[in-house]
């Protein structure tokens, strides 16, 4: 393999909430690589990344929030700002671009033909795509006219390669005030409206017996979203809301306490959650797309096409190994070809 390039930064800063990148920075470090993350600006970011910090690598994870606004002016100035810098950054400052294409479109669906305008042009002027599934890569050509060679179906870094899981089932349930007898049904992520945290909320209550527990941790930073939620919740005894930020040394506690994982995704091209729960041996309750039929092969009886089906996934998890399928699940998540990874940053 050639020699790893010795300057790349990151952006934008994705924040303690996806791990995920910080667990790529530090493996790229560990493979020789001076990584550093760039800050976020309103305008401008790509700029200050370059003129901070020189480097031959400009990696992009999420890049809408350099395209999308709260009003179409708005998002049409950072738009032209954005073409811009991967123009300059391209074309005359000539560093590599590589990004990992985690959505085709922004989940509050802002602006999508801005966006798909915007969102091509970027990712026709990467040299290497990351995805998470053929699925995706198909539709990516097909959306954007990319060319199939610069794009790479590689997963994520295992997550027990980055969290503690040092505490039992027992101390993680005394914890939460569970007893051995319950049957926990956890949503663990941050709290949007295309998770289906609502459905969820409706589907337990179909099913719920005196010993289920659903937990629901994870924090909303749309209060008219979550007002709802929340009161949705209160109504139902059985259902305990941790609504703040998961520290890092508490992720443990919630996925060693539960007995399934349930993410009711309206749509989903790719899930850190889901690859959480992977990492920490759960069954995954989620929505059925082609990418997650592969993934999730295992157990086909936890994942369902319409929200309407989530009810009898409840039900299912009740009536199948957990603990076997938890072990294929971890062994998924051990042994992709994340290591692929460097071969984005070669030169």
């Amino acid at each position: 393999m050639p020699k790893p390039s010795r300057k790349v930064v990151v952006l934008p800063d994705a924040g303690p909430e996806n791990p995920f990148q910080y667990e790529l920075v530090r493996y790229l470090s560990q493979q020789g690589m001076t990584v550093n993350i760039g800050k976020k600006y309103p305008l401008g970011s790509t700029f200050r990344a370059l003129h901070q910090y020189r480097p031959e690598v400009i990696y992009y994870d999420w890049v809408h929030s350099f395209i999308l606004g709260k009003s179409l002016l708005w998002s049409c100035i950072k738009s032209l700002i954005f073409v811009l810098e991967i123009t300059y950054t391209h074309f005359f400052y000539r560093a590599k671009i590589v990004h990992t294409l985690h959505n085709l479109q922004n989940h509050a669906r802002l602006w999508l033909g801005l966006e798909k305008v915007i969102y091509g042009f970027f990712l026709r002027n990467c040299s290497q795509i990351r995805v998470y599934s053929e699925e995706t890569k198909k539709a990516a050509i097909e959306r954007f006219g990319l060319k199939p060679e610069r794009i790479n179906v590689i997963q994520d870094l295992p997550y027990h390669l980055y969290y503690e899981n040092t505490i039992g089932k027992s101390e993680s349930r005394k914890r939460l005030n569970l007893t051995e007898k319950d049957f926990v049904y956890l949503f663990f992520g941050e709290l949007k409206p295309y998770k289906g945290i609502d459905s969820l909320l409706k589907a337990y209550t179909e099913i719920a017996q005196p010993t289920d527990r659903l937990i629901i941790a994870g924090k909303s930073y749309d209060a008219a979203y979550f007002a709802p939620i929340k009161q949705q919740a209160e109504t139902i005894p059985s259902v305990s809301m941790y609504h703040r930020f998961i520290e890092d040394e508490e992720v443990q506690v919630f996925f060693n306490a539960a007995d399934v994982i349930v993410l009711p995704f309206v749509r989903i091209d790719h899930s850190g959650s889901i690859d959480l729960a992977l990492s920490f041996s759960k069954p995954v309750i989620t929505l059925k797309t082609e990418a997650m039929k592969k993934l999730l092969r295992n157990q086909s009886e936890l994942l369902f096409e319409k929200s309407e089906q989530l009810a009898t996934c409840l039900k299912n998890a009740k009536e199948i190994n957990l603990e076997v399928i938890g072990q294929q699940n971890f062994s998924i998540a051990d042994s992709t070809n994340y290591r692929d990874i460097m071969h984005l940053f070669e030169l």
